[in-house]
């Protein structure tokens, strides 16, 4: 068998458990990866309040990008008052430090604490064999493949709507709106 059969033959077994129906389903397949993903990343975030998202929110202030908390919150598609309810558990566990913006006195910038960045370290290494286990499927050209077409994927919702992917929805709307009333296949933007 050439390598190019063997390897169609893997691929096939393994997606031989999933439903016949769903097995196409873009949709299932991504919040089953999803749902996968979150379940497992949970264990990497124990030692912070708020889980995945607080490491996010304490990656941008360790990183020097919490310049605005609203900022950051619309970054991470976090909603405002789950947002400071998740930087005050931060504050409190002295992971981040609010600060006033010298360049505006409302806004305040979200800096780590030493230990902050300590705890970001730890879970971010946690963090990362989360990735490695869900990615465990793949190869290694196939997972960088993987990531490589999903960085362009989200880049392409960001650059539609940078703020949470509420316009790239409405395109998608249009779209599908479109095809009902030609008959025809949408088009692609």
């Amino acid at each position: 068998m050439s390598d190019a059969g063997a390897s169609a033959a893997v691929h096939s077994a393994e997606a031989e458990g999933l439903p016949e129906d769903l097995g196409h389903d873009l949709g299932w397949l991504m919040g089953q990866a999803q749902y996968g993903y979150l379940e497992a990343a949970a264990s990497a975030c124990t030692q912070l309040p708020g889980g995945l998202r607080a490491l996010q929110v304490l990656g941008a202030a360790v990183e020097g990008e919490g310049r605005n908390q609203i900022e950051v919150a619309r970054r991470f598609g976090i909603d405002r008052t789950v947002m400071v309810r998740l930087v005050d558990e931060l504050e409190r566990d002295g992971l981040v430090l609010r600060q006033p913006d010298p360049a505006d006195r409302r806004a305040r910038i979200l800096v780590a604490t030493e230990r902050g960045t300590l705890v970001h370290t730890a879970a971010q290494q946690q963090r990362l064999l989360v990735d490695q286990h869900v990615l465990a499927a793949l190869e290694p050209a196939e997972r960088e493949e993987f990531v490589r077409l999903l960085r362009r994927i989200v880049a392409r919702l960001v650059d539609v709507d940078p703020t949470h992917g509420v316009a790239a929805c409405e395109i998608a709307r249009q779209q599908i709106d479109a095809r009902k009333g030609t008959g025809g296949p949408a088009a692609t933007g």
